[in-house]
């Protein structure tokens, strides 16, 4: 009985991918593919462009976005625009699977390409799972939204949100 049990858990700790391999982060929501026209959480952050529409995400394509955003990130700190240690939690300290971050993550389409989305914000707010991707205006740069194109195997583009009087740290788009 308690094998069965673990064999539940187990099971339920997974996205139902068949993508066992992979784990996702703590504090992690995959939401279902957008429809096209979709408006991703931009109230006080630039987005890329629109969404064409949407797919399923596996869990190892968290994991390679997670894995890609990590030094990116760290290497945003030595750049003009960016500042360390202006914000708690500072998103230029990120780790991967960091559990400073909640993420709602999705995949959307544009151009053609299959890109992951995911929507940060800091573990300690607490989104009304009825209104996911959790949009928030203002907040300062520990909100921040990711695109990573899978295909590519990198990050496409990155902003964060801006708060009142500041500090408003420019998009990342390499």
């Amino acid at each position: 009985m308690k094998a069965a049990l673990l064999a539940l858990a187990l099971a339920g700790a997974h996205s139902g991918t068949g993508d066992e391999a992979a784990m996702l982060p703590p504090e992690t929501t995959v939401l279902g593919a957008p429809d096209a026209g979709f408006a991703l959480p931009a109230c006080s952050r630039a987005t890329a462009g629109p969404v064409e529409g949407g797919w399923e995400v596996a869990d190892s394509d968290v994991a390679a976005m997670e894995s890609a955003l990590a030094p990116v990130l760290r290497s945003l700190a030595g750049k003009n625009g960016y500042t360390a240690g202006t914000e708690t939690p500072d998103p230029l300290t990120y780790v991967a699977n960091d559990p400073r971050w909640s993420r709602e993550v999705f995949g959307i389409v544009r151009g053609g390409r299959r890109i992951v989305y995911g929507n940060y914000l800091p573990a300690t707010v607490t989104p009304n799972p009825r209104h996911m991707p959790t949009a928030v205006c203002d907040g300062g740069p520990v909100f921040f939204g990711v695109e990573y194109d899978v295909d590519a195997r990198a990050v496409t583009h990155i902003a964060f949100n801006g708060g009142l009087g500041g500090p408003f740290w420019p998009v990342y788009a390499p």
